[in-house]
Protein backbone atom coordinates (compact mmCIF):
# COMPACT_ATOMS: atom_id res chain seq x y z
CA UNK A 1 0.00 0.00 0.00
CA UNK A 2 0.96 3.38 -0.71
CA UNK A 3 0.55 6.92 0.25
CA UNK A 4 -1.81 9.55 -1.80
CA UNK A 5 -2.40 13.22 -1.80
CA UNK A 6 -5.12 14.34 -3.45
CA UNK A 7 -5.45 18.55 -4.21
CA UNK A 8 -9.04 19.74 -6.25
CA UNK A 9 -10.32 22.95 -6.57
CA UNK A 10 -13.24 23.81 -9.46
CA UNK A 11 -11.07 23.29 -12.37
CA UNK A 12 -8.86 20.44 -11.17
CA UNK A 13 -8.16 17.30 -9.41
CA UNK A 14 -5.12 15.78 -8.71
CA UNK A 15 -4.05 12.50 -6.75
CA UNK A 16 -0.02 11.92 -5.94
CA UNK A 17 1.42 8.92 -5.10
CA UNK A 18 3.36 10.08 -2.23
CA UNK A 19 6.93 7.95 -2.32
CA UNK A 20 8.64 10.59 -0.30
CA UNK A 21 7.90 10.49 3.42
CA UNK A 22 7.58 12.11 6.38
CA UNK A 23 4.67 13.76 5.35
CA UNK A 24 4.90 16.45 7.88
CA UNK A 25 1.85 17.76 9.72
CA UNK A 26 2.22 20.67 12.79
CA UNK A 27 -0.25 22.97 14.73
CA UNK A 28 -0.62 26.35 14.53
CA UNK A 29 -1.64 27.56 17.46
CA UNK A 30 -3.57 31.14 17.76
CA UNK A 31 -3.21 31.86 21.97
CA UNK A 32 -2.76 35.08 23.14
CA UNK A 33 -0.59 35.36 26.24
CA UNK A 34 -1.83 37.95 29.03
CA UNK A 35 -0.06 39.66 31.74
CA UNK A 36 -1.77 41.15 34.63
CA UNK A 37 0.04 44.18 36.69
CA UNK A 38 0.27 42.09 39.61
CA UNK A 39 2.55 39.79 36.77
CA UNK A 40 -0.11 36.90 36.97
CA UNK A 41 -0.63 35.64 33.21
CA UNK A 42 -3.70 33.87 31.57
CA UNK A 43 -3.82 32.68 28.21
CA UNK A 44 -6.44 33.32 25.35
CA UNK A 45 -6.87 30.28 23.27
CA UNK A 46 -8.85 31.54 19.94
CA UNK A 47 -8.44 28.73 17.59
CA UNK A 48 -5.99 25.31 16.48
CA UNK A 49 -4.67 24.81 12.91
CA UNK A 50 -3.12 22.39 10.88
CA UNK A 51 -0.34 22.48 8.50
CA UNK A 52 1.25 19.95 6.06
CA UNK A 53 4.36 19.95 4.18
CA UNK A 54 4.92 17.72 1.14
CA UNK A 55 8.64 17.44 -0.64
CA UNK A 56 9.28 15.90 -3.42
CA UNK A 57 13.16 15.49 -4.75
CA UNK A 58 12.57 15.19 -8.19
CA UNK A 59 8.84 16.62 -9.68
CA UNK A 60 8.27 16.21 -13.67
CA UNK A 61 7.80 19.23 -15.52
CA UNK A 62 3.95 17.62 -16.19
CA UNK A 63 3.28 17.32 -12.63
CA UNK A 64 4.60 20.54 -11.07
CA UNK A 65 2.69 22.81 -14.03
CA UNK A 66 -0.71 21.32 -12.28
CA UNK A 67 0.76 21.62 -9.13
CA UNK A 68 1.68 25.11 -9.85
CA UNK A 69 -1.54 25.91 -11.29
CA UNK A 70 -3.94 24.93 -7.67
CA UNK A 71 -1.39 27.39 -6.44
CA UNK A 72 -1.74 30.18 -8.94
CA UNK A 73 -5.65 29.54 -9.22
CA UNK A 74 -6.41 30.52 -5.45
CA UNK A 75 -5.43 33.76 -6.04
CA UNK A 76 -7.17 33.85 -9.62
CA UNK A 77 -10.32 32.99 -8.03
CA UNK A 78 -10.39 33.59 -4.19
CA UNK A 79 -10.42 29.69 -4.27
CA UNK A 80 -8.68 27.38 -1.33
CA UNK A 81 -8.09 23.89 -2.76
CA UNK A 82 -9.32 20.97 -0.56
CA UNK A 83 -6.48 18.54 0.57
CA UNK A 84 -6.99 15.00 1.46
CA UNK A 85 -4.13 12.35 2.37
CA UNK A 86 -5.14 8.59 2.87
CA UNK A 87 -3.21 5.49 2.86
CA UNK A 88 -4.33 2.61 0.25
CA UNK A 89 -7.87 3.22 -0.86
CA UNK A 90 -9.69 3.29 2.03
CA UNK A 91 -7.96 4.50 4.97
CA UNK A 92 -8.14 8.28 4.96
CA UNK A 93 -5.75 10.30 7.65
CA UNK A 94 -6.60 13.46 6.94
CA UNK A 95 -9.81 14.61 5.54
CA UNK A 96 -10.52 16.75 2.85
CA UNK A 97 -9.73 19.83 4.05
CA UNK A 98 -9.64 23.64 2.53
CA UNK A 99 -5.91 24.62 2.53
CA UNK A 100 -3.97 28.04 1.54
CA UNK A 101 -1.17 26.84 -0.71
CA UNK A 102 2.19 28.10 -0.61
CA UNK A 103 5.16 26.66 -3.45
CA UNK A 104 8.63 27.00 -3.13
CA UNK A 105 9.41 25.95 -6.96
CA UNK A 106 13.08 24.12 -6.67
CA UNK A 107 15.27 24.42 -9.30
CA UNK A 108 15.32 23.27 -12.75
CA UNK A 109 17.76 20.29 -13.40
CA UNK A 110 17.25 19.25 -17.13
CA UNK A 111 16.08 19.88 -20.87
CA UNK A 112 12.60 18.48 -20.01
CA UNK A 113 11.64 20.59 -16.97
CA UNK A 114 11.69 18.18 -13.98
CA UNK A 115 12.44 20.15 -10.88
CA UNK A 116 14.47 19.78 -7.54
CA UNK A 117 13.27 19.77 -3.93
CA UNK A 118 9.92 20.68 -4.37
CA UNK A 119 8.22 21.99 -1.40
CA UNK A 120 4.22 22.26 -1.10
CA UNK A 121 3.57 23.78 2.32
CA UNK A 122 -0.90 23.38 2.96
CA UNK A 123 -2.31 25.37 5.90
CA UNK A 124 -5.30 24.24 7.07
CA UNK A 125 -8.23 27.49 6.42
CA UNK A 126 -11.74 28.32 5.23
CA UNK A 127 -12.97 28.39 2.03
Amino acid sequence: MIYKMTLKDSADEMTFDLLEVPIVDKDIEGAVDNVTLDGNQYTDYLWLKKQFIQKWSILCDDEYTRLRGFYTRQFENAEAPSYRLYYGENTTIIPETAVRLTLTDGGIINACGCRKDVQLTMRETVE
